[in-house]
């Protein structure tokens, strides 16, 4: 058999050991977890137009400084590798300009998420995973600060998507290091002035597709 050959050979082995549905590396204790978790957020640019009758009108594509975010879970494990849970994600991003002109302020969103994950067999120490989930935009607002003054606005409602991608190293039969990167989607909505901004308008089909690195801990019941 040539080397590469038995190159092939080895690699079909190993995928095959690794999907395959032996007790020896693919079950674990079913039962209740808890999870929170942390870490630096990106989001995207989007377009909009903000206009106010004292500071009049500023628009085109929106630019967001590093942002962070946080959240927790509380799931069940299935004894499979499958698992599902309900969680809250929140992130803040600062605005750092509009249209090329700099301006202050902070694009930030509460979510409520399903969540289901597939936990592979271990990888070495770390057991890698994959996950998605289905939202709901509990509120996404954004502060614009510029001419002395700052107007919010903010909208509720809306479906949201994400895609999660990670690895999970145990410490203890109970406690689990876990890191992740995730990709989030929210559906389009109209957004309305706050309070003292109701005379402050902004319009636009505003995005808000965040990407987060995530360390987070798993207590497992």
């Amino acid at each position: 058999m040539s080397a590469r050959a038995r190159s092939g050979a080895a690699l079909v082995a190993v995928i095959g050991w690794m999907f395959s549905p032996s007790e020896v590396h693919a079950q674990e204790a079913p039962g209740l977890y808890a999870n929170v978790y942390l870490g630096p957020s990106r989001l995207s640019s989007t377009g909009l137009t903000e206009s106010r009758p004292a500071g009049g009108r500023i628009g085109d594509n929106a630019k967001f400084d590093g942002g962070i975010g946080f959240g927790g879970a509380v799931g069940y494990r299935y004894g499979n590798g499958w698992a599902a849970e309900l969680a809250w994600d929140y992130r803040r991003h600062g605005l750092k300009s509009v249209g090329g002109t700099p301006v202050d302020g902070d694009y930030a969103s509460s979510i409520l998420f399903l969540n289901g994950y597939y936990r592979f067999p271990k990888w070495g120490a770390i057991r890698p995973f994959i996950g998605a989930g289905l939202g709901w935009a509990q509120e996404i607002d954004i502060d614009i600060e510029r001419n002395g003054r700052e107007l919010s606005y903010s909208r509720s409602g809306g479906v949201a998507f994400q895609a999660i991608l990670g690895g999970e190293f145990e410490l203890s039969s109970k406690w689990s290091l876990v890191g992740d990167v995730r990709w989030m989607r929210v559906g389009s909505r109209d957004f309305k002035a706050e309070g003292a901004a109701a005379d402050g308008t902004l319009t636009g089909q505003l995005k808000y597709q965040p990407m987060s690195l995530n360390l987070g801990v798993t207590y497992r019941f």
